[in-house]
């Protein structure tokens, strides 16, 4: 069975968006998992992760990081190759989401979140965690989600509005089925609603919200 090391914080809530697109798929496919809990500090202090980020697999004794990574091991694995959501002909347009979620989604939903996030970290991670992020950020994170709270530019909003335009004449975002770009933009609106109230999908981008609705049934939160 395959285990997957899954971010976790306070009362155990599981946030990670990059963990949610690996869950995602594997709910997707019916594929039985189990996880295992693990703090920031946790992967930090045991040599078993070396450089590896979360998520990690372990299947069949193979130790697995990156989500990208997982999900193409999981298709590769178990799925008949007719029926895979990662293939040769949605691989580069699956990058491209990829690529912009982490780099423009998921900066817009850092912005809004990053000092809310510390109020559902385990008390063992909260030091490391505001300690890292004024490093990268300049600043504390408390900081750092007020300056751009008060910006008139909303990078957050340009993100959801571009999606919506994207589902304006289409079902899911790379057509009419369902691929792994799903699970990707998911996993990070799940994030953001799992550790703040900042990132809600206006009312205005019904296409979007619309999405996030069916697929959040259809393949659990």
């Amino acid at each position: 069975m395959i285990t997957l090391f899954d971010l976790s914080g306070k009362n155990d809530l599981r946030f990670s968006p990059y963990c949610w697109r690996v869950k995602y798929l594997l709910n997707f496919r019916k594929i039985k998992y189990q996880t295992e809990p693990t703090c920031f500090t946790d992967r930090l202090n045991n040599t078993f992760f070396g450089d590896a980020r979360l998520p990690t697999i372990t299947d069949d004794g193979i130790k697995i990081s990156n989500s990208f990574n997982i999900a193409e091991h999981i298709e590769n694995k178990y799925v008949d190759i007719d029926q895979r959501i990662i293939n040769s002909e949605n691989k580069s347009s699956l990058y491209f989401i990829n690529h912009w979620s982490d780099h423009f989604l998921n900066a817009s939903i850092l912005e809004r979140v990053a000092y809310d996030i510390i109020s559902v970290l385990d008390d063992k991670d909260i030091e490391y965690f505001i300690e890292s992020r004024s490093k990268r950020f300049g600043m504390s994170p408390k900081d750092f989600q007020a300056c751009n709270m008060k910006k008139s530019e909303n990078s957050f909003y340009k993100c959801c509005n571009f999606l919506d335009k994207i589902l304006e004449n289409q079902r899911y975002l790379l057509g009419e089925n369902i691929t792994y770009a799903e699970m990707i933009v998911l996993g990070s609106f799940t994030w953001g609603e799992k550790v703040s109230e900042n990132t809600q999908i206006e009312k205005k981008f019904e296409r979007l919200s619309a999405w996030k609705n069916e697929l959040t049934i259809r393949l659990g939160h």
